[in-house]
């Protein structure tokens, strides 16, 4: 299995729009309302054809070549860019089924840090994760990520409130 990361094109947008409205997801981003195909193409032409530092976001899609079969299954976002202080929120989705506990998520992840430390210079990566989210705990503490903090009854998840785990990972390795 080869995995490679790359830009997102307008071709992508089905899958896209199928994802951000999968109401199954909408616990673990902020999301309330479904997308439109057109506000998701809209998206991709915009975000994608702008300077980073602009849009303070950037979005690559996971291909896996199975077999000689490319298929894309997944995203990985760097978020809330902020030059001042070097750092990003780092986000990740990798679709269920076959494609799930094959590393393809480590290795995105893995990838995207190489990213913003070496070519954007980034001094640190955040991420923001649901108390109740174990896959991604798990995937973060593979990573080397540390738990830095906790948001107390951040979330709201049906009728009951929940913690968000901060997660942060640095350049440096003297922390």
């Amino acid at each position: 299995m080869n995995l490679r990361l790359r830009a997102v094109e307008i071709s992508d947008a089905d899958l896209i729009y199928k994802w951000e409205n999968s109401y199954s997801l909408w616990g673990v981003s902020s999301t309330r309302a479904p997308f439109s195909h057109y506000a998701i193409e809209q998206y991709v032409k915009s975000t994608q054809n702008e300077d980073i530092y602009s849009v303070k976001q950037i979005r690559f899609m996971i291909d896996v070549e199975d077999d000689g079969v490319v298929k894309t299954v997944g995203c990985v976002d760097l978020y809330d860019l902020d030059p001042q202080h070097s750092r990003a929120g780092v986000g990740i989705f990798v679709e269920e089924g076959d494609y799930r506990r094959r590393h393809i998520a480590l290795n995105s992840l893995l990838w995207i840090e190489n990213y913003a430390f070496e070519i954007l210079n980034l001094h640190q990566l955040f991420a923001h994760i649901s108390q109740d989210n174990s896959s991604s705990i798990k995937l973060f503490n593979k990573a080397s990520y540390t738990q830095t903090s906790v948001l107390k009854d951040w979330i709201k998840k049906e009728n009951q409130f929940l913690d968000v785990l901060v997660f942060q990972k640095f350049l440096s390795s003297n922390r």
